[in-house]
């Protein structure tokens, strides 16, 4: 028989904490917009993006008396309690969430206790425990293909680095997607432009040599879709191109 192992953050939602998982849901949601045309029948609905996941997690808890039990709850409580953390399910994808709201009710009032608690996700994708890397000097104008193997849009690092200095002579093309990027400012020999689509951070990053260079980057944050894409690095020759994801599903 398959099972589902939970973690969130470092509290183990197993039997090592006294819990079996009965059901886990999820809800996704557009906030989508409509408009009402006046003088005639119909309306214009926005093209919306996705809102935040709403994760439900039910189950039931167990103790060797009264006490125990209510030890356990508080203890799982607690520990559902610590903030933005991630949601890890099988060691192979995670979701960062934070509780909503929870709730107990004694089914035995003194050995079992069943729960419930949602969770919010304000990035609503579960991304691979496991980062994926590509790491290769291309020839400058040439397309080569990355895989993304999840089903949803997959955020990128990607991390140039030239043998030489490098001036106004660095674009990235993902040719799949149509999206690009062009940095008009100058590399040092050897040292990192790194411009980071938030993979490490929530917030948009291009960074020369650990330094903020966004003056110097036009264009677009690049993203893998789903399945194959075409990069292309037109610049400098004997450049290294470092692109780091995690593989992403809905």
């Amino acid at each position: 028989m398959a099972t589902i192992s939970l973690t969130f953050g470092t509290l183990t939602l197993d039997s090592t904490n006294n819990i079996a998982i009965s059901r886990i849901s999820e809800k996704a949601s557009k906030p989508i917009q409509s408009y009402n045309i006046p003088v005639t029948d119909g309306a214009i609905a926005e093209e919306a993006k996705i809102g935040a996941k709403i994760i439900t997690i039910e189950g039931d808890i167990a103790g060797t008396s009264y006490d125990n039990l209510r030890t356990n709850l508080d203890t799982l409580h607690a520990g559902l309690l610590d903030g933005i953390q991630q949601l890890s399910k099988d060691n192979e994808r995670y979701i960062s969430c934070q509780l909503k709201d929870f709730s107990y009710a004694y089914d035995h009032p003194s050995r079992r206790a069943t729960w419930s608690a949602s969770f919010v996700a304000h990035f609503p994708f579960w991304l691979a425990e496991t980062a994926t890397t590509d790491d290769r000097t291309p020839t400058s104008g040439v397309g080569y293909t990355i895989s993304n193997a999840g089903n949803a849009p997959a955020r990128v690092k990607i991390e140039i680095t030239p043998t030489g200095s490098m001036a106004d002579a660095c674009k990235i093309d993902n040719t799949t997607t149509g999206k690009s990027f062009q940095y008009r400012g100058t590399v040092s020999a050897a040292q990192v432009l790194e411009v980071d689509n938030r993979y490490d951070t929530d917030d948009f990053q291009v960074l020369n040599n650990g330094a903020d260079d966004h003056d110097n980057f036009e264009g677009d944050f690049i993203t893998l879709n789903p399945g194959d894409n075409t990069i292309v690095f037109t610049g400098t020759a004997s450049t290294a191109v470092k692109l780091t994801y995690r593989k992403t599903w809905y």
